[in-house]
């Protein structure tokens, strides 16, 4: 697997003046890209990319990152890259976290969590734990959908943060998956073919949080900020550690 020469957010942003970082962040990807190299060691800053080649099928990316760093933005962009506009499942559940182009499905794993907010309360766990996460499931789907067979996907609703009813998900020529845990469990990261890890300063994470779970998901400024505390140990502990 080969690893590809990354650029720092102060050299795309050089680059690519007129975007914003979420549109340069594509640009910057396809350029790293043309500059291959068989080992590199991530630094902060850096957006990390892995690539391997795929013999036949759908072809799956990983996209990693914590909460807030714009993991869904920057897919958007991306797969209008490869082709169409990603858009929610038509006719489907209006909270789906899917987003479905012309050749590319994009699957957040934060559908994957074994239990709602309710039970991590309960349970003392937050989101990044490996614990309140299905990898069981995340694994037999993701190989189900890279082999050309349709799933029915379980939808974590941000909004209530209660597990809402499964919908069907197509294989497509290109799958993307993008959350917290896309290489955390060793059978999951063997299926990919291509892998990335947007490395995201905490004072910038932390406004974006901050300012798309204000606007998009309805939570108060405190419960943001309580989330982000109780997040940082499991943070270090089952992300960071798995890039750095």
């Amino acid at each position: 697997m080969a690893i590809c020469t990354p650029l720092n957010s102060s050299t795309y942003s050089s680059i690519i003046p007129q975007q914003n970082h979420h549109d340069a962040a594509v640009s910057f990807a396809r350029r790293a890209c043309w500059r291959a190299t068989s080992s590199h060691r991530p630094r902060r800053g850096f957006t990390v990319i892995t690539c391997a080649s795929s013999d036949a099928g759908t072809v799956v990316i990983g996209l990693a990152a914590d909460s807030g760093c714009g993991k869904s933005t920057f897919m958007r962009r991306l797969t209008s890259v490869f082709g169409g506009a990603a858009e929610p499942p038509k006719g489907g559940n209006p909270d789906s976290n899917t987003l479905i182009s012309d050749t590319t499905t994009v699957i957040c794993l934060d559908d994957y969590h074994s239990l709602d907010r309710t039970g991590r309360k309960e349970k003392g766990v937050t989101a990044l734990d490996p614990k309140a996460n299905d990898f069981d499931l995340m694994y037999d789907q993701v190989k189900a959908l890279k082999s050309g067979v349709a799933v029915e996907k379980p939808i974590y609703n941000h909004v209530t943060g209660l597990l809402d009813p499964a919908e069907v998900i197509k294989p497509p020529k290109i799958l993307v998956i993008e959350g917290l845990h896309p290489m955390f469990d060793e059978r999951v990261r063997k299926l990919l073919d291509f892998s990335i890890y947007l490395d995201i300063s905490n004072e910038v994470k932390f406004a974006w949080k901050i300012q798309r779970d204000m606007a998009e998901r309805g939570h108060s400024l405190e419960s943001i900020k309580a989330s982000i505390e109780a997040r940082k140990p499991d943070f270090d502990a089952y992300i960071g550690i798995t890039y750095h």
